[in-house]
């Protein structure tokens, strides 16, 4: 089974990736911003329902697992205690450490993507301010980074070749 995390600002592509790299592995993508949002829904307040999500994030993750799943987590993965969740995860999982970073480096490009999804209650519609970034983790562990101006096409394909890459060395 594999696990992996994706990794990257609002707007940076991870969600379509994920969807379209799901189909392919084949894995179940869990999607953070759909739990945040149900739970915001219900009149949650913000900082609860971000840990709550979390919290059922990984659980769901970790009983699809241990169904005999692979699953992608789609997320950004700002937080230590997120990073330290997907370790214990792909340990779990006996998965190696398989982490997808999607940059947008065109900030005209990131704010036309945020004002034109069709945004969840959780998801914002223009960049993230700094203050808002700040105490976010630059994660430890070897990656992939795809620059998400590039043609999805090649996205999936340099994401298929990494997780294969990786997941044939851990056999």
């Amino acid at each position: 089974m594999l696990v992996v995390q994706m990794h990257g600002v609002p707007g940076s592509g991870k969600s379509t990736l994920a969807r379209v790299l799901g189909r392919e592995i084949p894995a179940v993508v869990i999607d953070k911003d759909v739990i945040k949002a149900a739970l915001l829904r219900l009149g949650i307040a913000e900082q609860q329902a971000a840990g709550g999500a979390y919290e059922t994030y990984f659980d769901l993750a970790a009983g699809i697992v241990r169904q005999g799943y692979s699953v992608i987590l789609d997320s950004p993965m700002n937080w230590p205690r997120v990073e330290a969740k997907w370790r214990e995860l792909a340990s779990e999982a006996r998965s190696p450490l398989l982490m997808i970073e999607c940059v947008c480096a065109d900030d005209a490009e990131l704010r036309r993507r945020l004002v034109a999804r069709d945004a969840l209650e959780s998801q914002p519609r223009e960049p993230l301010p700094a203050e808002r970034l700040a105490g976010t983790i630059v994660p430890t562990c070897e990656r992939l980074t795809l620059d998400t101006l590039r043609p999805l096409d090649d996205l999936v394909a340099d994401a298929l070749a990494y997780v294969r890459q990786y997941a044939g060395a851990a056999r």
